[in-house]
């Protein structure tokens, strides 16, 4: 740029690395906070597949057992355990495929020998399952799963 003395003074400016990163912050933070969500949210989404996968497994060994038992008239469903299996039938079952967690067995059918409902907790991972058939014995695959996944939001001690 020329003064009215004739004498002409050009300023330079220097771009710094960090000028490019101070301009868009708000930008960077938010592109930043959806990959997060993005990937615990397909962590939990594969956790939750997997334990179902586990629970199908753990049912399909249900009806295998129950053949077993039901060849000696007896079931393997005894309402007087806390996880309502009778002690043989859990061993059996662990034999044949690994089981990771707890199952709690809530319903049985006593005419068709096979489970109606039943927990399995893996983990943070509840899956519940809900025999659906009509009643007539024609029981399938046709239940109802429920996966639940659980954090722990508080805790409170007492003792302390």
């Amino acid at each position: 740029m020329d003064d009215l003395t004739g004498n002409s003074k050009t300023e330079f400016y220097v771009k710094k690395s960090t000028d490019r990163f101070g301009k868009y912050p708000r930008t960077i933070i938010a592109v930043a906070l959806i990959i997060g969500v993005i990937v615990l949210i397909s962590g939990i989404s594969s956790g939750a597949r997997t334990a179902l996968a586990h629970a199908k497994d753990i049912r399909v060994a249900m009806k295998l057992v129950s053949l077993e038992f039901y060849k000696g008239d007896e079931s393997m469903y005894d309402p007087s355990y806390e996880n309502g299996l009778a002690p043989d039938a859990l061993s059996r079952m662990k034999t044949m495929i690994p089981i990771d967690g707890e199952i709690t067995l809530t319903g049985w059918d006593y005419e068709n020998d096979i489970p109606l409902s039943f927990s399995y907790r893996e983990g943070k991972y509840l899956v519940e399952y809900k025999e659906t058939g009509s009643g007539d014995g024609t029981y399938g695959m046709n239940g109802d799963w429920t996966v639940y996944y659980d954090f722990k939001v508080l805790e409170y001690s007492a003792g302390e």
